[in-house]
């Protein structure tokens, strides 16, 4: 270990231990499924789909391949719960929340890894932000957990306690995982419109940021916010708000989805799957009976997933926002993008443009693998849908994946993982820096 400290770069190697801690996670929350104390017995548990579930967990993703509530024992769920936590925040920052509540100091190499795990631009207030993400977690989930414990309560008794801060926390680490069994999700609250409202709230919270949530419990006031916090919010409206009219307008008449409600509810499903497409991948509708379009209306929202440093994957709002900026701004015939009175610097532009196209790259790659080893009858629409979904951690599904083989789903785990620890990490971490002394006549080509 010391050699590698010495002949690995420091960033490569904090990239490492980042990467094959999560790995190692992943590992061992399949080994903890796998013990006879964490399942019912009701059904036999392949090693193959408790890794699946495990990296679905750690990776905040929400597919499995065991029904949570008949395959595993309150002990299988609790290490599902803890999988999720731990995944959501990041472990740099668990190990920093437990060595402050020990009253250890923080390193300096601890606050790189965590400056990189989050994608930050300075270790500077590491400590500050692992305390604070600590404290907006516990509150969180402890106000949203007793909302809900309290409401279902007078339905299952004290098992609705036990179900209240369970979802409370699967909520805010926008996971997707439900207690309800057979991939039911929320649809089973539909009597309970506050535990769909605490759910909706948690989901939010947590796919804001914990910057954001910083910048607004700091600030209080719109003029004094950030531009990166301006830009999460108002591309998180905009989103939710054209996500919900056209998921409306789509699915009103379909039968299998909005047809049988009557139109405040058509608005309300559709609001709550509008913001659970970017963020947990919750549905109160099956997404096997949306039309064709509303399935590509939820492909696009999971593709661009909530804002940076939250529980929540995809490629980022504010990737979204910028590129958009950015091609309007060519349109137009500028030079740079400016957005609340502020210059946004050419390389946040550059880096913006690397996470699209790469996502694309992998997506594409993770969705032709699929193709070629899928042996059953899925479309090519559906593979697509299971494959953004596994990226962007969503965890939205047809079903499709419980069908798939070994090959498939190793497929599916690689893609959940990279979505996870997020392209920067994977990819910027990893390349040393070769500022090369020669330079090289320039060159026009020719592209579009």
């Amino acid at each position: 270990m010391q050699y590698l400290r010495i002949h690995i770069p420091m960033q490569l190697y904090r990239s490492i231990q980042i990467v094959l801690g999560f790995m190692l996670l992943m590992l061992t929350g399949a080994l903890l499924l796998m013990l006879p104390a964490a399942q019912t017995g009701e059904s036999e548990i392949h090693f193959m789909d408790a890794l699946f579930t495990s990296v679905s967990a750690v990776s905040v993703t929400g597919m499995s391949m065991i029904d949570i509530q008949s395959d595993l024992s309150w002990i299988g769920q609790l290490i599902i719960i803890c999988l999720v936590q731990t995944g959501a925040l990041g472990i740099m920052t668990i190990a920093g929340i437990l060595g402050i509540t020990r009253g250890r100091r923080i390193g300096l190499q601890q606050r790189l890894m965590i400056q990189e795990s989050f994608n930050m631009q300075t270790p500077s207030g590491m400590v500050a932000l692992v305390q604070k993400i600590a404290w907006f977690t516990l509150c969180i989930e402890f106000l949203s957990g007793t909302v809900m414990a309290v409401n279902l309560y007078f339905t299952y008794g004290f098992k609705g306690i036990y179900l209240g801060y369970w979802e409370a926390v699967s909520s805010f680490c926008n996971s997707g995982f439900d207690l309800m069994g057979n991939s039911s999700s929320m649809t089973p609250f539909t009597e309970h419109p506050l535990v769909h409202a605490s759910v909706l709230v948690t989901m939010v919270l947590g796919g804001m940021g914990f910057i954001v949530l910083d910048d607004l419990w700091k600030k209080r006031s719109w003029r004094r916010l950030t531009v990166h916090s301006k830009i999460v919010l108002t591309a998180g409206l905009f989103l939710t708000a054209a996500g919900t009219v056209l998921f409306y307008l789509l699915e009103r008449q379909n039968p299998a989805t909005l047809g049988g409600f009557d139109i405040q509810d058509q608005w309300m499903i559709s609001f709550f799957q509008s913001v659970s497409a970017r963020m947990a991948g919750f549905n109160m509708i099956p997404a096997e009976a949306m039309g064709k379009a509303s399935m590509a209306l939820n492909m696009g929202l999971m593709f661009i997933g909530a804002g940076p440093v939250s529980t929540a994957g995809g490629i980022k709002t504010t990737t979204f926002i910028i590129l958009i900026l950015f091609m309007w701004a060519k349109i137009r015939g500028r030079e740079h993008i400016v957005l609340f009175h502020r210059e946004i610097d050419d390389s946040v532009v550059l880096k913006a443009a690397f996470i699209f196209c790469f996502s694309i790259f992998l997506i594409s790659s993770a969705f032709f693998l699929i193709l070629v080893f899928d042996t059953g009858n899925h479309t090519v629409g559906t593979v697509l849908f299971e494959t953004i979904s596994a990226y962007s951690t969503v965890g939205f599904t047809t079903g499709a994946v419980a069908e798939w083989n070994n090959a498939c789903k190793v497929i599916l785990m690689m893609t959940m993982f990279i979505g996870r620890i997020g392209v920067l990490t994977l990819i910027l971490a990893f390349a040393e820096s070769h500022p090369s002394r020669i330079k090289f006549p320039k060159e026009k080509v020719i592209v579009g």
